[in-house]
């Protein structure tokens, strides 16, 4: 949860795939101070993504991502100013860093001048906001499924590309503003699901297509010896 210094608890447009902070994922919040911290990111935590699998991210996913600009926003709302934000090489109000644990993020929100930034303070007091999510991209061959044929198949994301923002939600089972960005999210997991598994059975195709011609090469071989005999 993102309330008050307790605990805080999908892929969209462009390829980015959008998931709430897990559950038990300590964050320290400081209203009056405008300062958000904690992991957004956790590595090696189950998370059930609607009815259609689970996913963990592992512990050297974020090994060579693009962190180079990461925001701080609110809903995931692309068209707001950044409440604060990590830049390599530029001027921060946000500290990103890799720990054994996941991402780390400390955001210095302006609660003096901006507005938003104090809003959002006063939800999180209030706990009328109380989740916190990320969004990211996720390399080619970048995950790896286990359990396929079955009902709840598992996802283990080995490379992210890059870290795009971090937000404060007002729902962090399905972090989007809408119900219908909420159902195109959950639409998207069941299409990255119905991807693997078709992916799976072409595998299984072109390796049982594989057995069968060696097993035809091995049996015309014996049949050619066998010949061979009877000169």
């Amino acid at each position: 949860m993102l309330n008050n210094g307790q605990t805080p608890p999908e892929s969209g447009k462009n390829g980015i795939v959008y998931r709430a902070a897990p559950d038990a994922t300590p964050v320290n919040i400081k209203p009056l101070e405008g300062v958000v911290e904690g992991y957004p990111i956790v590595f090696g935590v189950r998370t059930q993504i609607g009815n259609f699998f689970t996913e963990e991210i592992d512990p050297h996913a974020l090994d060579g991502a693009d962190l180079t600009d990461i925001k701080f926003m609110v809903n995931h709302n692309d068209g707001m100013i950044p409440l604060a934000r990590h830049r390599r090489g530029k001027r921060s109000t946000m500290d990103a860093e890799v720990t054994t644990q996941g991402l780390h993020i400390n955001a210095r929100l302006d609660v003096q001048n901006n507005s938003t930034a104090r809003e959002l303070c006063s939800a999180v007091d209030r706990e009328d906001i109380g989740d916190m999510s990320f969004a990211f991209g996720v390399k080619i061959d970048g995950d790896e499924w286990s359990g396929l044929d079955t009902d709840l198949p598992h996802r283990r994301i080995t490379k992210i590309s890059k870290v795009f923002e971090v937000s404060a939600v007002n729902d962090g089972a399905y972090p989007q503003t809408s119900i219908y960005a909420r159902s195109a999210a959950l639409d998207n997991a069941k299409s990255v699901l119905e991807q693997a598994r078709t992916a799976a059975a072409l595998d299984n195709e072109k390796r049982a297509a594989g057995e069968q011609a060696a097993l035809r090469l091995a049996k015309e071989k014996f049949l050619f010896k066998e010949g061979l005999k009877n000169l």
